[in-house]
Formats: structure tokens, sequence, C-alpha cells
């Protein structure tokens, strides 16, 4: 059975590094007593960037063909963004071996699939539904959001205090972004991109029925609580009724047949 581990388990382990790397100079910049803002696209695609470099030390790329579909689904449902979310980012997706089942971005547009979750789709609908999912977290800017709140919380913006005080104590790229990826998403902005996710795979020409079935998927691997993305995406009955409510509210629609997905055939 794939290890179910959590996205920020996940992220923490590859970012985990004793890295002396330049401070980023968009932290350096400001004043410790600054408030802390929203970072910009480009700020944050320099986060993803660097990240996207340390969690490729750790797990290897496949680049056989089971990364195509990936990238096919991926790059189908962002023909279907409008054109400011397709432009903003910097898309590019990767699928990592591992038998860790779960899938993630990163800020600025880097999605993963990590085989051990992969290997569990049994449809492309199921795969567009959780690489939808994800997409909407880069372009509503979850993590950049989440950063914000962290720092008011604190009352201190972290990289300007230190580089305020003690140089030596200055924290590098790695130790930025391992505790980052610690924070988990808000009940509200994952139930977003479950919409957003829906709404996009419906316009990409998926069946909305995928969502559905990447949920009954973890449920199958031994209850809502155990899968690796739903600890970090908590799935309730609730959760399950409101994309069948939003799916009811598309009307009569007729949706294409769910497209079958042999993942073992990929091998």
């Amino acid at each position: 059975m794939s290890r179910r581990l959590s996205r920020r388990y996940v992220l923490a382990r590859a970012l985990r590094t004793g890295s002396t790397l330049v401070i980023p100079s968009w932290l350096v910049s400001k004043p410790a007593d600054a408030a802390p803002a929203l970072p910009t696209p480009d700020e944050q695609k320099a986060v993803g960037a660097q990240a996207t470099e340390e969690i490729l030390k750790k797990y290897p790329q496949v680049k056989d063909r089971r990364l195509s579909p990936f990238q096919t689904v991926g790059n189908r449902l962002l023909k279907g963004l409008p054109q400011q979310y397709r432009q903003t980012w910097d898309w590019k997706f990767y699928v990592l071996e591992t038998k860790e089942a779960n899938a993630f971005a990163v800020p600025g547009g880097h999605v993963f699939m990590l085989t051990g979750l992969y290997a569990l789709m049994t449809t492309e609908d199921a795969l567009a539904a959780v690489t939808g999912h994800e997409l909407a977290h880069v372009y509503r800017e979850h993590w950049a959001k989440a950063y914000v709140k962290q720092q008011q919380r604190r009352r201190v913006v972290v990289l300007g205090t230190l580089l305020a005080g003690n140089k030596g104590a200055a924290l590098g790229w790695g130790a930025l972004l391992a505790t980052v990826f610690k924070q988990k998403f808000s009940r509200e902005e994952e139930d977003e991109a479950d919409a957003l996710g829906l709404n996009d795979m419906v316009a990409a020409g998926y069946n909305p029925q995928g969502m559905i079935q990447l949920f009954q998927i973890f449920q199958a691997q031994g209850g809502e609580r155990a899968s690796a993305f739903l600890s970090d995406h908590p799935l309730t009955s609730d959760r399950i009724k409101r994309t069948q409510s939003r799916i009811a509210q598309m009307g009569s629609r007729t949706f294409p047949p769910v497209k079958p997905l042999n993942y073992a055939a990929l091998r």
C-alpha cells in the first residue's frame, strides 16, 4: 500500500536543509517593522523556483511515459483558464517517483504529482480533478495569503528582524521555505480550490464526476483521514455533498464520458 504522508510533511522533508543560499532580496529590503504585504507574483515565483530546486534534490523525476498524461491534463486545464492566470504564473508539471501518495503545487505555478497517488487514479477525469484543485491554489495565491496571515499572527517580519539583529541567525532559503510550507490552507481556501477546480475541469471538457471519483478513491484507501492528500485537504461527507450540489447546479448538461486511465500500462 502507498505511504500516505501529508503535503506538509513531504515539503518539509524536501526543504529540510542547512542551506546558506542568499536571502531573497524582496524580503531583505523590507524594514523589520513593516506591515506584511502580499508577495507579488514575481516574488511568489522566486519562492516556488527555489522550492522546486530543493524538492528535485530529494525526489527523482519521472520522465518516462507516465509524465505525458499528467502534462497533457495540466495543459488542457490551463487552456480553459482566463488569460491572466495562464500568463502570470510559470506553469510546469512534474511527476516524482515515490510511494508517498500526494500531489501539491508550490507558489508560482509548479505542480507535482507523486507516483504513490498517480497509481491510484483510474480515470483522466479524477486526475484532472486533483490537478485543477492544485492549480487553483496557485492562481488564487493561497500560499501568499497564508504567509501574510502567519506574519500578522506573529506581529513580526521574521527575516527583517533577524537581519536587523543577528546576521548569524539569518534564515537561508531552505529554512524559510520549510517554515512557510508547514502551514495548512484554510477550509475556505480548500473549498474554493474544490469549486474552482471543478469549474476548470468542466471548462476543459472533463466529466465533473471525476472529482467525486477522486474523493471515493481516497476513501477506499482506508477512510477519510487515512489519506495524505486528505490530511491537508480535510474531506467530510459535506465536502462530497457540496461537490454533488455544484454539479447539480450545472443543470441538465451532457458531459463527456469519463476516460479510463491505466497507470500500470504506462510503466
